[in-house]
């Protein structure tokens, strides 16, 4: 992890892996987005007030939830801490390198999560880790590999327990992290799944010749380009978008199977829908519903097991 990492990000680096880029994210928080963003890229010109428009001016008015919370300024962490718990806040929409993006617009960005897992994980002081995880999901750049290194920390023998609190939703790329924690919890109402994929392409062809302008792409290579918004979609375009899609949703599925003990075509089988309470308990995608305090009792537990099991050495 270097300095670069974490240098600002703008607007257009996030469009970049939003649009026409295989997206694992709740469906309506997708359009939820694309009002966000709409100002700062000019996709297009915001004239309802509806209930989109007021979701999407929440998520820029999340200031106030930002960086600060997410660290422990006493003890010099990227984490904060309760006792000897390490305490991670997924929340917002998941990009890779978000930068100062997630402060100011509800974005979070997997290059500092994956630093403060690292480092709590490593920290002597910390023996358990506790995810809070808000997020309808996001970009697929960037998130196998955060899984994958979570996913070591779980598997490691004599590793620290990671459990994850669905603080009200954790769909798409939020639940490939939340499913490979040791353990998911969440109230009734919290809501997980959406294990698929999605790409948006926007053709602006029709705009464009009802404004009488012509888009001349002169290409060398047949598929330079393919996919632009100045072009109708071509069939072997579509195809090509369908099967990256479809290839994410397979390795996506793959690694809930591995995290849940789920068989791969049981996860298929939803088709990326979404589940709340007890019927996301009873396919296998929470673990129990409870209150935060009966969770987090759970992880209390385990932290005490190993206080006892360092003792006695």
């Amino acid at each position: 992890m270097t300095a670069s990492d974490f240098r600002p990000q703008g607007f257009p680096h996030i469009a970049q892996q939003l649009l026409n880029r295989p997206v694992a994210i709740h469906p309506h928080k997708m359009e939820v987005l694309l009002c966000a963003l709409q100002q700062k890229l000019g996709i297009v010109s915001m004239t309802t007030i509806d209930a989109v428009t007021l979701d999407a001016k929440a998520m820029m008015d999340r200031a106030a939830l930002a960086r600060d919370a997410k660290y422990d300024r006493e003890r010099n962490t990227s984490y904060a801490m309760d006792g000897d718990i390490a305490v991670i806040r997924i929340e917002g929409t998941l990009c890779h390198k978000a930068g100062w993006l997630d402060a100011m617009s509800g974005f979070c960005g997997y290059n500092m999560l994956i630093r403060q897992l690292t480092d709590a994980y490593r920290d002597p002081d910390v023996l358990g880790i506790w995810l809070v995880i808000d997020s309808p999901g996001g970009a697929v750049a960037g998130l196998f590999a955060l899984v994958e290194e979570l996913a070591k920390m779980t598997a490691s023998e004599g590793g620290k327990p990671i459990y994850a609190w669905v603080d009200e939703m954790a769909c798409s790329a939020a639940y490939m992290i939340a499913a490979v924690c040791d353990k998911v919890y969440g109230p009734q109402d919290a809501m997980v799944g959406s294990i698929g994929c999605v790409m948006v392409h926007t053709s602006m062809t029709r705009a464009l010749d009802e404004n009488g302008i012509d888009v001349t792409v002169i290409r060398s290579g047949e598929r330079k380009m393919r996919g632009n918004p100045y072009e109708s979609l071509d069939e072997a375009t579509a195809a090509k978008f369908q099967a990256s899609v479809d290839d994410v949703r397979k390795r996506f599925a793959n690694l809930v199977a591995m995290g849940r003990g789920i068989a791969v075509k049981d996860i298929l089988s939803t088709e990326a829908d979404w589940f709340e309470g007890d019927e996301a308990v009873r396919l296998g995608l929470l673990d129990a519903v409870l209150t935060e305090r009966e969770a987090w009792g759970r992880l209390e537990e385990e932290c005490d097991r190993i206080k006892r099991e360092r003792r006695a050495r």
